[in-house]
């Protein structure tokens, strides 16, 4: 588990360290290089993922702004939600109506407890328990029957205690894919990392949405 959360932050560390570089040029990504150790570290990671690990580069050192964008199926009445260290991206994916933009950003961000929030199937978020939850913008609502690929791996810094779970959707429909999971994490610093695909319910024969790792600090 260790070396897949290393290997993700490998990915994720190139993403974040071009943040506050803006307009600099984006070092050139091998693509084959990124799929290699990727799949390595036993990931569900495409080519295409590694063409979103490039983009999200070229985003982050050209200065593009954050989305400023909370879900309405996340309904918090108590706690807050932690944003992770950059927006996401995959590229090539969104069905025609985006104009030239085909390409989706994806928000993860977590809800450490104690927290309560009234959407999710059981709404108290205990000590020591995080829900992580990620939003694929530009994507129509996703379905339990879907079938997305999307996962969190995370590492408590402070227990070593790490796992792996699959993200799916256990909040109400909104307008966009939103998958999410609450996980047993135990108190501390943990790290998360977010990978994977998500499918558009409206694509009709599009490729799924391959994003590009990104990684989240919380204090659980």
């Amino acid at each position: 588990m260790r070396s897949r959360i290393v290997a993700v932050a490998a990915c994720a560390a190139a993403i974040a360290g071009s943040v506050g570089t803006a307009h600099a040029e984006p070092e050139s990504v091998d693509v084959a290089a990124v799929h290699s150790a990727l799949n390595s570290a036993a990931m569900p990671i495409s080519t295409r993922t590694a063409q979103s690990i490039a983009l999200a580069l070229a985003r982050t050192a050209s200065g593009t702004p954050r989305y400023n964008y909370f879900p309405r199926s996340v309904h918090l009445v108590e706690g807050v939600a932690q944003p992770f260290l950059y927006d996401t991206v995959a590229a090539d994916c969104l069905p025609s109506g985006f104009g030239d933009q085909s390409d989706s950003v994806g928000i993860a961000q977590a809800i450490a407890g104690p927290a309560v929030d009234d959407n999710l199937p059981i709404p108290v978020i205990p000590a020591g328990t995080v829900n992580v939850f990620f939003n694929a913008m530009n994507t129509a609502m996703s379905s339990p029957l879907q079938g997305d690929n999307l996962e969190v791996a995370w590492l408590n810094l402070s227990t070593g205690a790490s796992g792996r779970a699959p993200m799916f959707q256990e909040r109400p429909n909104d307008y966009v894919v939103t998958l999410s999971n609450t996980i047993v994490t135990g108190r501390g610093t943990v790290v998360f990392a977010v990978f994977g695909s998500v499918l558009d319910s409206t694509s009709n024969g599009l490729p799924p949405c391959d994003y590009a790792p990104v990684v989240g600090v919380v204090r659980a």
